[in-house]
């Protein structure tokens, strides 16, 4: 459940352009020193509002903050979408109780503000990589998370290799998860059925995340009448799913195709 390297991301940044979108760096979204984002604007009309957390083993392994993320949000704000990447408290500083209040905070403050960079009506999805996937699942199928009335205006979720059924087999999991019951770590725990509609996207050459939690977690929602689809890439690995975005792999691969559909297919809802 690792991230990508820092030169990798540095590299990735480095090819990204620089116009069309306007960034605003540093915004503080809640009252820890962490709790800062980045949001970025297309330069025409607003199509929806992304808010994107990244991974990183939820700080138990190497994590790089929001900035190391532009070529992200400028891949998907150059199709018109606002981006939002908040940095967050990660282990050992806190545990996953702590870094859930934190991406709650988040979207609570990009609903609150969507107005001030011109999306005060566009749908919002949550999406992110890895550890990041699993946090953004979260809070897509637990509703109590959010509150009904936040939850009710969320459209989508977009998971990149992400964790969503999943043993403590790794040193560091027990110690993230402390004080949390094991059940209400596990995305797949939560399917009722009713969830936003859900983008699982999944490499075959994941050596991080096994192909169990893409497998349950699709088999959880088709089973409960839920609104799913999964894309499983050949020759794809945990990392491949995150440079997809990067200048030029983002026209040679098909990841950010599907993610760009299945935007576009549920923009209009709820």
């Amino acid at each position: 459940m690792t991230g990508c390297s820092s030169p990798a991301l540095f590299v990735a940044n480095g090819l990204a352009r620089w116009d069309g979108y306007q960034r605003t760096s540093g915004l503080q979204y809640g009252p820890h020193d962490a709790n800062l984002l980045d949001v970025y604007e297309p330069g025409g009309d607003v199509a929806g509002v992304v808010v994107f957390f990244y991974g990183g083993c939820w700080g138990a392994c190497t994590s790089y903050p929001r900035e190391y993320y532009r070529f992200v949000a400028q891949t998907l704000a150059s199709r018109g979408y606002v981006v939002v990447v908040p940095d967050y408290r990660q282990y050992p500083i806190a545990r996953f109780a702590q870094i859930r209040d934190d991406a709650v905070a988040a979207v609570a403050w990009v609903q609150d503000n969507a107005g001030s960079f011109g999306a005060n009506s566009a749908p919002l999805f949550l999406m992110g990589h890895s550890a990041g996937g699993h946090i953004a699942a979260m809070l897509t199928v637990d509703e109590r998370l959010l509150g009904d009335d936040r939850h009710a205006r969320l459209a989508g979720f977009v998971g990149l290799a992400a964790p969503y059924d999943f043993d403590f087999d790794r040193p560091y999991l027990p110690k993230v998860f402390a004080g949390l019951p094991y059940a209400d770590s596990q995305p797949s725990r939560f399917i009722e059925g009713n969830e936003p509609p859900l983008l699982l996207l999944w490499g075959r050459a994941d050596e991080q995340v096994y192909e169990r939690n893409i497998v349950t977690m699709q088999q959880t929602l088709v089973q409960a009448g839920g609104d799913v689809e999964a894309h499983l890439y050949d020759d794809l690995d945990h990392t491949d799913l995150l440079a997809a975005f990067a200048i030029p792999s983002r026209d040679t691969s098909p990841v950010v195709a599907d993610i760009l559909g299945f935007l576009q297919r549920h923009r209009d809802s709820p």
